[in-house]
């Protein structure tokens, strides 16, 4: 049985949060950006800056992933930063709980009506969730690492919460 929790970034976990992989390629690298993914290293380091919230995704006591959200000052709007999954726990159906997990914590914390995210174009199966729970391209490209496609999601189409 699935019992997603979202938990603080702390002593505790914090080298656990950033040896956390989302390809196995990945395991004995260390660099900031992973393939779909900035390293949850580098986004610990940004949210430093930025204020945004960082918070380790765990199934019971076992971390199986990590995400990054907050308000974008540049931009105005609240984002989801970014979301990933240790590739051990992938394609076992934990992505589009996770996903929802973070959206309600962000609705909760904030109570914002609209979520921004971005996506690599190529990221097919990330794509796939996020229309799934009601985001919808926004037209815009985010020039960062890689060109990211905008989404949006209006908080009152959200089509999964989480209890």
């Amino acid at each position: 049985m699935v019992k997603l929790q979202l938990k603080q970034v702390n002593e505790q976990n914090f080298f656990d949060v950033i040896n956390l992989k989302s390809d196995e390629d990945q395991v004995k690298k260390f660099q900031i950006f992973e393939r779909w993914v900035g390293s949850n290293a580098f986004f610990i380091a940004l949210s430093s800056v930025k204020g945004w919230t960082c918070k380790a995704i765990y199934d019971g006591e076992t971390l199986i992933g990590f995400a990054t959200y907050g308000y974008d000052h540049e931009e105005q709007r609240y984002e989801m930063v970014s979301i990933m999954l240790g590739y051990q726990f992938q394609g076992k159906g934990y992505g589009k709980k996770a996903l929802s997990l973070v959206l309600n914590a962000m609705v909760k914390e904030f109570n914002c009506e609209d979520i921004y995210l971005t996506v690599i174009p190529e990221n097919a199966q990330a794509i796939h969730i996020y229309k799934s729970l009601g985001f919808e391209a926004t037209g815009e490209i985010f020039k960062a690492f890689h060109d990211e496609h905008v989404y949006c999601l209006k908080v009152n189409d959200l089509k999964e919460t989480v209890v």
